[in-house]
């Protein structure tokens, strides 16, 4: 069975994905870990993000998760590239990377074919619209820009981060235009998916509203 969780960046997809397939005894698949690691393997061999064209670099990797633990870890050329994916510098060129054909060609082969063969509740953008078109659940976690920022705000201030509350809400809004306006798997509301705001809702009651649905 597949249940996808679609949303804007910040909505707080991997932490229900997380918390509900633990609930389920689901595997929760981080679909946005995999251009991640891509980005940092492109970014590692001196890839030239300006240009989004077919390169070598693309074309000629290995790519593959392992599930460590409970947790997900992702391979390139046998290379875990997990402990970094949330390096600033990669946060700022996965938007870039995600738009390449060739980068998303090789993550939804590899997205279809480890949820034809497992439970999975998996998350990120374009799952339950594009990539995954006929799961069984689908849902989208929406969130308000403001609500989004200030939960960021306070992740970046216990880092002793000096980013500004301002600052962060700018980048979302730019993150959510990119995301929405990209050519390739733009973020959409998947047809029949169960719309949940979370905006002042908490990550227990987001999983709860789910698993209600889920019985239903």
């Amino acid at each position: 069975m597949i249940i996808t969780i679609d949303g804007p960046a910040g909505s707080g997809k991997s932490t229900v994905a997380d918390k509900l397939a633990e609930c389920i005894g689901f595997i929760h698949f981080n679909s946005g870990a995999l251009f991640r690691a891509i980005t940092a393997h492109l970014y590692k061999n001196n890839f030239n993000f300006s240009l989004l064209k077919v390169d070598t670099k693309i074309q000629d990797f290995n790519l593959k998760v392992k599930m460590i633990n409970e947790n997900q870890h992702v391979y390139i050329n046998d290379i875990d590239y997990t402990p970094i994916l949330r390096d600033n510098v990669i946060s700022t060129l996965v938007p870039i990377a995600s738009q390449n054909a060739m980068v998303q060609q090789k993550v939804q082969a590899y997205l279809k074919e480890f949820c034809n063969t497992n439970n999975v509740v998996i998350e990120g953008r374009g799952i339950g619209s594009e990539v995954l078109p006929n799961a069984e659940f689908k849902f989208y976690l929406d969130c308000s820009i403001k609500e989004r920022a200030k939960r960021r705000f306070l992740e970046e201030q216990a880092k002793n981060s000096i980013i500004t509350l301002e600052e962060i809400e700018k980048q979302i809004a730019e993150r959510d235009h990119l995301d929405k306006t990209r050519e390739i798997t733009p973020l959409v509301i998947p047809n029949g998916a169960i719309i949940i705001d979370s905006t002042n809702l908490t990550i227990p009651q987001v999983v709860e509203t789910m698993r209600n649905y889920l019985a239903k």
